[in-house]
């Protein structure tokens, strides 16, 4: 060869190679460039020096994939659409790129676009997220596989929820304005996955027909239910507990007979009807539900005029309750509890909720017998009852009694407690239910009918302590140990408080030889059957809030040996015969009396029906509405409505017992009142309304019930997108959401599947909220010297403006979790650690990390087989203190941590860096053995090198064996 020819192709070829030596470290040059802008978060200069980069090696797919997050990050979409394309063209199968293109194009509004790449990405790799994305697309929604389910058993599920799927759809296609088909259109969408379809199919049905069981359908599909009603009459009469009673036992005793005798009297008048609605609260913390009146009358005519049945009972209740409507307050000018005020016990804000709407409150109230007599009553009734007073005391305008005696009573013991003194005025009861239309003369219970046309001795009343059965027994048995072979004696009700001494004694007699008969759930003709049947009735009652048997006795002419205790004798109004409540020998002595004396009997008999006149039920209504009028006529008493309180930044609202007024007022349907763990979650969801001074963040700490196995929870602003994290059995957890100023909705959701709780627990709850914090949007100032732990453990809440971006909506015992491939902390320190800091985060490391972490001071690798991982980090603050950590895998996959403390030093805080090394070194640090002794001997000589001042003494304890074990190492 030509020796100058080839030392020209040979100098040609050293230039050539200097040129792409060249290339290549400008290329290197401007990826580093461009990799610091990026995580500096100047994305404009990132994408400038990767533009710099692809000009020299245009065939770098990973750098084009880079350059189109920049161009995203900066909001140039059709540019980092580009990006994204060229990485595409140099690698087909990369399922990640299908995916970034995916997002580019998703963030455009090109959904079917976005849906392709998509579909690409999970057939490339189905293990990503593109198959959520594809979900979401479609408003399906994804949720995590329950622990021991195959994915071929959730393939069969899905195949049948699909099913049943099509087969509402059908349904609605065939009735359009049925909102049957609706609701179960709304159930199917849910078990697919569809929660958003399954929203607007439940308000569909609403919107069909607003009904009760159709904004159940709302909630229980997880929408935000409406509350606004029809205007009706502005007077509300609460028979929530009437519904109950005749639900669960299909008849109506005491308290709800009182409020059948006045609904049925409201009703046949008029006028009073049309200025009356008759409501409930089905859920504690819910709105007010208003029966039709044909429902409350038929409920009416069941209890007074038909056998007892309690199936029809059940039917006819649930069906009247899912028929209701929403309850229009502002058209309403009172509320009137006409039942147990007690059932209000642990809800005083809603009563708020109705006095904050302009409404009066009054109540009837029937006795003070858990108060004056405990022992007659449960531990249960007698907390209930006395909470329900002093609650009740604060927020009621007037009360009405159904005796003088109960009036004095009532206003004893408000003075007792201080409470502001209200209007209180008898209204005393009617001696009767309502009697039959049409006496029915063969009515009589099955199980006594033997005793038709024979003597015999009637007792009414529920069976318990108070009403004194046990003097009974002991009566007659005096008079059988006296000779005497007396009536049988019918005891009409069913057992009830402190009455498992006297069962055993009629059990172990034989109920006297069947002396003694027992009998329950008669309806009101059999119970007139028995009156008028009877030789004469008797009450032994230690105390009354009226005594009803005795009226309906002497009412029907029969003769009451009773008690005159309490409010007794105004219901006899001097006709019953007297007998001593202590002394089963008077009683004896009495009974023998009528028994053999049965013209003292007939005269006594005749005297009721020439002196007694007995009071119905119509005077009754009358004089109730009469004193109903006269008590809004008189000013309510001067006090404040209690108020949610308008959130602030580090205001916290709590929800267990002792919880303020003000703060119980957020909680709306779906929630308890506060227990230990918090307000218990009834079903699938809740409403929460907030009111916050400017907008923030909010942070609400869950209790997950120990059997609440595979469940998350999820937040959202009113109808928004929920945010969901994943609940662990009987641990807590925090979610949060961002809120804006003023009034707000909010709606938490709990998903997955329902375990049946312990014996003993018939509730259907998963989650309690224990507390809502509120934090600034601005991040606050660390604390010198004081390490910020991550979850619930926190003594303090200031760990949760940290969380910038990234971050789980969830915190357990190990910290807080990530949820995006960059988890972003933003930490701001004081004034004078201004500058270079240091930062030590103790993480926990999910099993089976694969791959290294990014973060500012590089790259670490994960160990593979998890556990804790300590990172120490050098990080600059600029110059009002921010400071910026950002954490991604090198893969871009999301990172497998939880952040569960993080702890900090400035510069020239040399005790402080020093027990940081200590935390590093110590066993109990974590995965001090991943340290080598070279990196702790360099970063030890690092700190004595960058202080001009002497040495400082090596502190103490801890700290000092931590400095012992540096000097071992390096000897080493």
């Amino acid at each position: 060869m030509n020796p100058f020819a080839f030392l020209s192709r040979l100098l040609a070829a050293r230039a050539a190679e200097r040129e792409r030596t060249k290339r290549r470290m400008a290329a290197l040059a401007a990826r580093r460039a461009g990799d610091a802008a990026r995580d500096r978060r100047d994305w404009a200069e990132a994408a400038s020096q990767y533009d710099r980069y692809l000009a020299l090696q245009p065939d770098d797919a990973a750098l084009w994939v880079q350059l189109g997050h920049a161009r995203k990050e900066s909001g140039d979409l059709p540019a980092a659409e580009l990006a994204y394309r060229a990485a595409q063209e140099r690698q087909p199968r990369d399922h990640d790129i299908a995916l970034q293109l995916g997002h580019a194009l998703k963030l455009q509004g090109r959904l079917e676009e976005a849906a392709a790449a998509y579909a690409l990405s999970d057939q490339l790799a189905p293990i990503n997220h593109a198959a959520e994305e594809l979900a979401a697309l479609a408003g399906v929604e994804i949720r995590p596989r329950p622990a021991g389910v195959t994915a071929r058993q959730i393939s069969e599920r899905e195949r049948l929820a699909l099913e049943r799927l099509r087969e509402a759809e059908l349904d609605v296609a065939r009735a359009p304005d049925n909102p049957a088909a609706h609701r179960a259109l709304a159930e199917a969408l849910l078990q697919s996955g569809r929660r958003n379809a399954a929203i607007a199919a439940a308000r569909e049905a609403w919107r069909l027909m607003p009904e009760r069981r159709n904004w159940q359908t709302i909630r229980r599909v997880g929408g935000t239910p409406p509350e606004e009603g029809t205007p009706g009459g502005p007077q509300l009469h609460d028979v929530t507990d009437l519904l109950t009673m005749v639900r669960d036992t299909g008849r109506a005793t005491g308290i709800q007979r009182v409020q059948l005798g006045l609904a049925e009297g409201i009703l046949a008048d008029p006028a009073a009807a049309e200025e009356a609605r008759f409501v409930f609260l089905a859920e504690r913390f819910g709105p007010l539900w208003t029966l039709a009146r044909e429902d409350i009358a038929a409920i009416i005519a069941y209890c007074l005029h038909e056998p007892h049945d309690p199936l029809r009972a059940e039917a006819l209740v649930n069906g009247a309750m899912d028929r209701a409507r929403p309850t229009h307050l502002p058209s309403a000018r009172v509320f009137f509890i006409m039942g147990a005020f007690w059932f209000w016990a642990g809800v005083p804000s809603a009563l708020a909720r109705l006095r904050a709407a302009g409404l009066r409150i009054g109540l009837l109230v029937y006795d003070l017998i858990p108060l004056t007599h405990p022992e007659h009553t449960s531990e249960g009734t007698v907390a209930a009852f006395r909470q329900g007073l002093e609650e009740g005391a604060a927020l009621w305008d007037f009360a009405l009694t159904i005796s003088e005696f109960t009036a004095r009573e009532l206003g004893r013991q408000l003075r007792a407690i201080e409470a502001p003194p209200i209007p209180i005025r008898p209204v005393p009861l009617a001696h009767r239910i309502s009697p039959p239309d049409k006496p029915d003369a063969a009515a009589f219970p099955e199980a006594v009918r033997d005793l038709r046309g024979q003597d015999y001795v009637l007792c009414v009343g529920t069976i318990e302590s108070r009403k004194n059965h046990l003097a009974l027994f002991q009566a007659w048995q005096i008079l059988l140990r006296e000779g005497m072979d007396p009536p049988p004696l019918v005891l009409v009700g069913r057992p009830g408080w402190r009455v498992t001494d006297l069962m055993e004694q009629l059990e172990a007699t034989g109920f006297l030889g069947g002396r003694v008969r027992l009998v329950h759930g008669v309806s009101d003709p059999e119970l007139e059957g028995l009156y008028r049947g009877c030789l004469f009735t008797i009450f032994p009652s230690f105390t009354e809030g009226w005594g009803l048997p005795v009226g309906e006795s002497l009412a029907l002419g029969k003769l009451c040996l009773a008690a005159l205790e309490g409010a007794t004798p105004e219901a006899a109004g001097g006709f019953a015969e007297p007998i001593d409540a202590y002394s089963p020998r008077d009683i004896a002595a009495r009974v023998r009396h009528f028994v053999t004396d049965r013209a003292a009997l007939a005269a006594a008999e005749a005297r009721l029906r020439e002196g007694f006149t007995p009071r119905g039920w119509p005077e009754v209504t009358r004089h109730f509405l009469t004193e109903l009028t006269a008590c809004l006529a008189v000013p309510p008493p001067q006090r404040a409505t209690p108020e949610a309180p308008r959130l602030a930044p580090g205001q916290r609202l709590l929800f267990t017992p002792g919880a303020a007024l003000g703060d119980l007022l957020v909680l709306g349907a779906g929630f308890e009142p506060p227990e230990p763990p918090g307000a218990w979650l009834i079903g699938s969801s809740g409403t929460l309304t907030v009111e916050c001074a400017a907008p923030m963040r909010l942070w609400l700490r869950l209790r997950a019930a120990p059997w609440a196995t595979d469940n998350r929870a999820g937040i959202a602003l009113g109808d928004g997108p929920l945010q969901w994290a994943e609940i662990e059995p009987g641990q807590e957890a925090m979610l949060a959401l961002d809120v804006p100023a003023g009034h707000a909705t909010l709606r938490l959701v709990v998903d997955g599947p329902t375990h049946p709780p312990p014996e003993g627990e018939r509730r259907p709850i998963r989650v309690a909220l224990s507390e809502i914090t509120a934090v600034a949007h601005e991040t606050p100032r660390l604390a010198p010297g004081r390490a910020v732990i991550f979850g619930p453990a926190a003594a303090a809440q200031d760990w949760l403006a940290l969380l910038a971006e990234g971050w789980s909506q969830t915190a357990n015992g190990q910290g807080v979790g990530v949820l995006a491939p960059m988890a972003v902390l933003r930490l701001a320190v004081p004034a004078e650690a201004v500058g270079e800091i240091r930062v030590l985060l103790h993480l926990h490391v999910r099993a089976g990390a694969h791959a290294r972490l990014r973060h500012p001071g590089g790259l670490t690798a994960l160990p593979e087989g998890g556990g804790a991982l300590l990172l120490p980090l050098a990080v600059t603050t600029d110059a009002e203190g921010q400071a910026r950590i950002a954490l991604e895998m090198e893969d871009r996959s999301v990172p497998p941590i939880r952040l569960a403390a993080l702890q900090w030093a400035a510069e020239a805080d040399m005790a402080a860096r020093l027990a940081m090394i200590e935390s590093v070194m110590l066993p109990e640090g974590g995965a001090a053995h991943a340290l080598s002794a070279t990196r702790l001997t360099a970063l030890e000589a690092r700190l004595r090198a960058e202080t001009a001042e002497p040495a400082t003494p090596l502190p103490g304890g801890e700290a000092g064996r931590a400095a012992l074990r540096l000097a071992a190492s390096r000897k080493g």
